[in-house]
């Protein structure tokens, strides 16, 4: 599994290149730690993470997310992908939809297997926020397509924007006109690039590809069901002509769409400890086979099927550990990690007085000396103020305490989820599960939970081989965490 890492520091006098050493370095154990592969370093240095503006290394990684280069990225804390809960939501967003995993080095939640269902409950929440947030754009948006103006986007080669309305761009959209005649011609992509170059547009492959595609040049064009009337570069008959002319291709992207694994990274070995690998096979028929695969040579545990295994943790964690009972005892803690947490905001707080005061002595210096050494200290704690300031705001922002109910009713929401549902078994699996482990004699699941004797009986059951001889499934207790043992059945 490949991993990129991604480490930052902000301006200020204090921050050096040792931090970004620092972050680095913690990350690379952490994934040597988690068998990840770091195929690459993003690092943005002087730079605020209050927004991804001026985060020139982020905007790249984001766009590498998009490319499929990397599975997963590390990052030291949750402050160095950003500062903004908006910014935050957003893009963990959008690395999910990429199909690639954020991980932290350090976490910055409270310890415990508790805290990372917390952070869930967080992330949950900002999400909500972010999504409310999207739908109160895309109101103003489609108000502006009701008026006849672009919503949002780039605006298609042969076109340009005359207050708000796309209006053809000349010669350009004659450029389009001769790439939809090259193509129904039959011409190759090299002839249709070096006919676009002679029009001042370098044309890749791919947009070469997007612009034969795109419906706007016929004038049509709706967003979110509302017609936006453009004017036609070409007409609907040489649009499907062209259509015509596509060749299709056995191997293409659904051939090669990217298999998923549910468990990377969560899965090990029984007995020598590695983490399992995906593989695959070929059936008789010609149909795919997919499995976990302990990587060390001679290990005596069997590969597992993973559609038989993913489906067990989502059975087990669903139907045995989010009981009635067992969501009283995480409520009951998430609430007392959440009261006694260490208020974030004190210490800056406390910084910010230390600030000001040091502003006041300061100014009655630079009153009697007009020294430039006085004046430049005073606007760097100016500036430090400010920072401090908005470092305050977005950290009460951060720090809201969720209600019971609310925690009630996000833990109660996964019992009711659609396990065939991508989005829901990824949630599932971040928030609950803390590790597997297969052998040749059954499966173990850890999860991130405490148990309770005092609020629940049944949780201090005993031994695993107690568990796995009587066949039952009764969670107990194993250190810190919630465990599950299952026996290994035909798989």
């Amino acid at each position: 599994m490949k991993a990129a890492i991604y480490a930052r520091y902000s301006e200020g006098p204090r921050q050096t290149d040792q931090s970004i050493e620092g972050q680095v370095a913690d990350c690379r154990a952490f994934a040597v730690s988690k068998g990840l592969d770091v195929v690459k370093v993003y690092t943005d240095r002087h730079v605020s993470g209050k927004s991804v503006e001026g985060r020139d290394e982020f905007q790249q990684m984001m766009k590498d997310a998009d490319r499929g280069i990397f599975d997963a990225v590390i990052v030291w804390k949750v402050d160095r992908f950003g500062r903004s809960r908006e910014d935050i939501a957003v893009h963990k967003i959008r690395l999910k939809k990429a199909g690639v995993s954020l991980m932290y080095a350090r976490e910055s939640i409270p310890e415990g297997p508790e805290g990372i269902l917390l952070e869930s409950l967080m992330e949950g929440l900002a999400e909500y926020y972010s999504a409310d947030l999207r739908q109160k754009v895309l109101r103003g948006l489609r108000e502006n397509a009701k008026k006849g103006k672009m919503p949002t986007g780039s605006v298609p080669v042969g076109y340009k924007l005359e207050d708000g309305k796309l209006v053809i761009d000349e010669p350009k959209a004659e450029a389009v006109r001769e790439l939809f005649r090259l193509h129904i011609q039959g011409m190759s992509y090299a002839a249709m690039q070096d006919a676009m170059r002679q029009y001042g547009i370098q044309a890749s492959k791919s947009f070469v590809w997007r612009t034969l595609r795109n419906e706007r040049y016929t004038g049509r064009y709706n967003y979110r069901g509302i017609e936006i009337p453009l004017p036609a570069i070409i007409s609907e008959e040489t649009f499907m002509e062209a259509k015509k002319h596509f060749k299709t291709s056995r191997n293409n992207a659904a051939g090669r769409a990217k298999t998923t694994y549910l468990l990377s990274c969560r899965c090990r070995c029984g007995l020598c400890g590695k983490i399992l690998t995906g593989e695959s096979s070929t059936g008789r028929h010609g149909d795919l086979h997919y499995y976990y695969r302990c990587p060390t040579k001679g290990c005596p545990t069997k590969r597992v099927k993973r559609d038989w295994l993913e489906e067990l943790v989502l059975q087990r964690t669903v139907e045995d550990v989010l009981s009635d009972d067992m969501i009283e005892i995480l409520v009951a803690r998430i609430m007392d990690i959440q009261e006694h947490e260490e208020d974030p905001v004190k210490p800056l707080k406390k910084r910010l007085a230390e600030n000001r005061r040091q502003q006041g002595n300061l100014a009655a210096s630079l009153a009697e000396t007009r020294l430039r050494a006085v004046e430049a200290r005073l606007h760097e704690l100016e500036r430090e103020e400010d920072d401090l300031l908005e470092e305050i705001r977005q950290k009460a922002v951060q720090n809201v305490t969720v209600p019971e109910t609310v925690v009630r009713a996000w833990l109660q929401s996964f019992r009711a989820g659609d396990k065939s549902d991508p989005e829901f078994r990824k949630r599932l699996v971040d928030a609950f599960l803390a590790d597997v482990a297969v052998d040749p004699e059954g499966v173990t699941i850890v999860y991130n939970a405490k148990g309770a004797r005092t609020r629940t009986e049944g949780f201090e059951y005993g031994p695993v081989e107690r568990s796995l001889r009587d066949g039952t499934r009764t969670p107990f207790v194993l250190g810190h965490y919630i465990v599950l043992r299952l026996p290994r059945s035909t798989s």
